[in-house]
């Protein structure tokens, strides 16, 4: 006979579901950084070839158009190496140029793609916490629940216990009797003080419930989404519920999906 499965806590199961987005968030980031990288090195590449092609064309045509009216070698070398120079001096202003561009670009670029998923990331922690805090005092409140239905329990043992006293001494000594009946009375009034302490922690305990369940999907349906709608601007990001089996939400933009979620609904059953 195997075992029973271990107990794991919701707050656990939570906050490995909340590790897990923000361990995705972060690699989606690294890879946006570097797809970053990529396009600037290609960019650079590129202008350095169209300067390249532009000063050929300008050689190319000088040349065309001044040889007919050269005469001798040394007028065409003296023509050739002056345009040499220039198209060099041209060139190298052009690729400083290009190069203080590129590095103005990128450090625009990267702080303020560092400072907006900081934000991000900073809200995602925020709203998780909101869900985790929910959590813990749902849990608090299921402990005082059960303390106060196993007190009820042991109050509801003694009151009958004594009214079965009662009962069996009907004939007995008149002193005897009104002392059982004072403290069947008492434990009677004892008993209904539990009770009503008991239901109105019960009707807590369903209200937070309900709440902590309402908070839990607003996060999976409004919260990530836009979060991750703003760390990837001009992608709306939309949450639907899946088809199959257990409520999953599917994180979209529009290329496609972007995340699969399950949220850990909270099912606590009174006994």
């Amino acid at each position: 006979m195997q075992p029973p499965p271990r107990k794991v806590k919701e707050s656990q199961q939570v906050k490995l579901v909340f590790s897990e987005q923000l361990s995705k968030l972060q690699t989606k980031q690294h890879q946006d950084t570097e797809l970053l990288e990529e396009i600037r090195y290609w960019t650079l590449w590129h202008s350095m070839i169209w300067i390249c092609d532009e000063i050929l064309q300008t050689v190319a045509g000088r040349e065309i158009n001044r040889t007919t009216e050269m005469e001798n070698s040394s007028v065409v070398f003296g023509v050739w190496r002056s345009m040499v120079d220039a198209a060099a001096q041209t060139a190298e202003s052009r690729l400083a140029a290009a190069e203080e561009y590129r590095r103005l670009t990128g450090q625009v670029s990267r702080s303020f793609r560092n400072t907006k998923d900081i934000r991000g990331l900073e809200r995602l922690q925020r709203v998780q916490g909101e869900v985790l805090d929910a959590l813990r005092e749902l849990h608090l409140i299921k402990k005082t629940y059960h303390r106060l239905s196993h007190i009820a329990n042991i109050a509801r043992e003694k009151a009958a216990d004594a009214q079965t006293r009662a009962r069996k001494s009907e004939h007995g000594i008149f002193h005897f009797k009104t002392g059982l009946l004072k403290m069947t009375a008492k434990l009677t009034a004892r008993l209904k003080e539990c009770d009503n302490r008991l239901t109105e922690v019960r009707n807590e305990y369903l209200l937070a419930l309900a709440a902590v369940n309402a908070h839990h999907q607003h996060y999976y349906t409004n919260d990530l989404p836009h979060i991750m709608e703003l760390k990837s601007p001009g992608q709306p990001l939309s949450a639907e519920r899946g088809q199959t089996g257990r409520s999953n939400y599917l994180v979209r933009d529009s290329s496609g999906i972007c995340g699969v979620y399950q949220p850990l609904y909270l099912h606590f059953y009174i006994i």
